[in-house]
């Protein structure tokens, strides 16, 4: 690599320098080879990875290979607003219970017995057909199974009118005291973890992991975090959805080089990751850093833990 360098040899001051062109350049000189020789130490995917916000949109993988990134935020097979049918699409096997066929006429014109079972390409669109349903009748919801599930099921759709959610468990005048639920309950360890400006425990796992003393880099370390996009993954003629909860991309601060990017599930306390989301994860692993976050807030409001595992690909004889 070659540096070529034009300065004036009159050896005139500059506007807003100390004192001369040399005082001034020097250092110029010795940050910008101290950004050169860090950026040819990194491993070579790490840089040639330009910045790209269009990246973290949606993305299509098969057998492991990056084969589509759609700009506009959409893929070409995503499914539309147009009504979900069960059975147009498989991979993610919804149980339906019996407290789901009381409340939904509509449902009970499709299933006629509890534990009958409707499969969808990914809980994203099981969950648009729950809400589809609950627009003209009573309310439905979808909810993960537990790990001890012994049946190839990856969810359960429910009756969504859990009095203890809906209304006070206690009431002590003018305090309203509600039970929280486990869909808020996931949604605090979320917004722990992800709380802006700064998602400290994500950007101490990035430094540890690439190993990073940020005062080797002249502007620091960037770490963004972006909610996830749908990802869908194709292998062996079976597609799969997945949405990371979000992506964490690191990057130079000062020539804005991204040295690497996770995708993130996020799990509060003990809920379960849904084997639909395992698989897709693997499969997308063998491209991607993959990760699965485990968030604990028992000690809440003075602390919380997380536990972050990086998720590995497929062996070739699965």
């Amino acid at each position: 690599m070659s540096l070529i360098v034009f300065c004036p040899t009159n050896g005139s001051s500059l506007p807003g320098t100390r004192s001369s062109v040399v005082g001034w350049f020097l250092p110029e000189v010795r940050r910008l080879i101290g950004s050169l020789r860090f950026a040819s130490s990194l491993k070579p995917q790490s840089r040639m990875m330009a910045k790209d916000e269009s990246n973290t949109s949606q993305l299509r993988f098969e057998d492991g290979r990056l084969v589509e990134g759609c700009r506009d935020g959409r893929l070409d097979d995503e499914p539309s607003a147009d009504p979900v049918e069960p059975g147009d699409e498989t991979g993610f096997v919804l149980e339906v219970k019996s407290g789901a066929l009381e409340v939904n006429d509509t449902l009970r014109e499709a299933v006629d017995s509890p534990g009958h079972t409707l499969e969808f390409g990914s809980r994203s669109q099981a969950e648009d057909y729950a809400r589809q349903l609950s627009a003209s009748d009573g309310a439905l919801r979808v909810q993960a199974t537990p790990a001890n599930e012994p049946r190839d099921v990856d969810a359960y759709l429910l009756a969504d009118h859990d009095l203890s959610i809906a209304e006070p468990a206690e009431i002590d005048g003018d305090a309203w005291t509600f039970d929280v639920g486990a869909n808020l309950y996931g949604t605090l360890g979320e917004a722990i973890l992800l709380h802006a400006p700064k998602p400290h425990a994500l950007v101490y796992f990035v430094r540890r992991d690439l190993d990073i003393d940020e005062e080797d880099l002249e502007w620091g370390l960037n770490v963004d975090v972006e909610p996830g996009k749908p990802l869908s993954v194709d292998r062996d003629g079976e597609r799969r959805r997945w949405t990371p909860d979000c992506v964490v991309e690191a990057t130079d601060g000062w020539s804005g080089r991204t040295l690497e990017r996770y995708f993130c599930e996020i799990k509060t306390g003990n809920a379960s990751f849904e084997r639909s989301q395992v698989d897709t994860m693997r499969e997308l692993a063998s491209e991607e850093r993959v990760l699965k976050i485990r968030v604990d807030i028992d000690s809440l409001p003075d602390q919380y833990s997380l536990r972050i595992h990086e998720v590995e690909p497929p062996d070739e004889n699965d």
